[in-house]
């Protein structure tokens, strides 16, 4: 038997402390059914055995566009125990017709070690598009199973990126290489694969010698901070010079309204049109130039975007300037 095998049943039976971390993405106008539903959730937790307790974290664009719930629980196997539990499964029914976009779960031992030694596979396939919702729902159903396997860490769904990759894409973590291909070879994942044949074209599968580790800071973040700046700057400098130029030049500065006001005004409405409009589209719709695992072809084509639109920006301005 392996080490690595060893010391991962080691911590399931010490009762390491675990935490569920989900994200969910909804649209805005269900964020109050979202909200009522986890009350429910919580009510449930409340009388599980095991848990510890929760955290809900609303959305805060633009940096976290997602809703994140971190549940914590004694130990691996009352985790477990609460993912395929009826309880749960019941709840989720309810409120997965509110899901938008991809489906993340991740169970994060809080023992490092663990962590950094867990083994992945990457599941990607061709599904048509009008049977998406039914895929996602089958997807749901395999990590239920797959959350009954000892060694399990997360299972995450990727949906494609036009022009960049056409395939959906399942990450799928174990804390082994054993544990993983025990899950592989297992006949209720041979009689799910069946079950879904409908919903997948070209399935492929590789293995992986990484986790999930990015979730709980064991490395490092998915989405460089220095990208992420340049598109904030890219949606920002374009607002600032057409606010100036259309809003506070002709109506604030022609009335005297005092500078310190007129600049404080205008970030209020800047600030608030990058939060809640001009970033998110522009990180959804660059999302594939976040991710660091990509050819340096998409890197590059990402960077051009960006300057082109940066010199766009800046000769529209200069045109707007010689008119007057």
């Amino acid at each position: 038997m392996s080490t690595t095998g060893s010391s991962a049943r080691a911590a399931t039976e010490t009762g390491a402390p675990v935490s569920l971390v989900i994200h969910r993405r909804l649209a805005e106008s269900s964020y109050d059914v979202y909200e009522a539903w986890q009350e429910r959730v919580g009510a449930a937790l409340a009388r599980f055995p095991g848990f510890v307790d929760r955290q809900v974290i609303r959305p805060n664009p633009p940096v976290q566009v997602d809703w994140v719930i971190v549940q914590r629980f004694r130990s691996a196997a009352d985790a477990r125990a609460w993912l395929r539990s009826p309880e749960r499964a019941a709840l989720s029914s309810e409120i997965s017709s509110h899901f938008l976009g991809n489906d993340d779960i991740h169970l994060v031992t809080e023992d490092a070690q663990q962590r950094a030694e867990s083994a992945s596979a990457l599941i990607s396939s061709r599904v048509p598009p009008e049977l998406e919702d039914e895929f996602l729902a089958w997807q749901r159903r395999i990590s239920a199973v797959e959350a009954r396997y000892d060694g399990f860490v997360g299972h995450k769904v990727e949906r494609p990126i036009p022009g960049v990759q056409d395939a959906w894409t399942v990450v799928l973590s174990f804390d082994t290489d054993e544990h993983l291909q025990r899950w592989l070879d297992s006949p209720e994942r041979a009689a799910l694969l069946a079950e879904g044949a409908g919903y997948n074209e070209q399935l492929t599968l590789q293995k992986a010698s990484y986790g999930f580790g990015f979730w709980s800071g064991s490395a490092p973040a998915p989405d460089p901070v220095f990208k992420s700046n340049l598109i904030v700057l890219m949606m920002l400098y374009p607002i600032v010079f057409l606010w100036g130029y259309f809003v506070s030049d002709p109506l604030f500065a022609a009335h005297d309204v005092p500078f310190w006001l007129s600049l404080f005004i205008g970030n209020v409405v800047s600030t608030q049109l990058l939060g809640w409009i001009f970033v998110p589209w522009a990180f959804k719709r660059l999302g594939w130039w976040l991710k660091r695992k990509r050819r340096w072809q998409v890197h590059l084509a990402g960077y051009l975007i960006v300057c082109a639109v940066y010199a766009l920006s800046m000769a529209l301005y200069a045109w707007l300037l010689s008119l007057r």
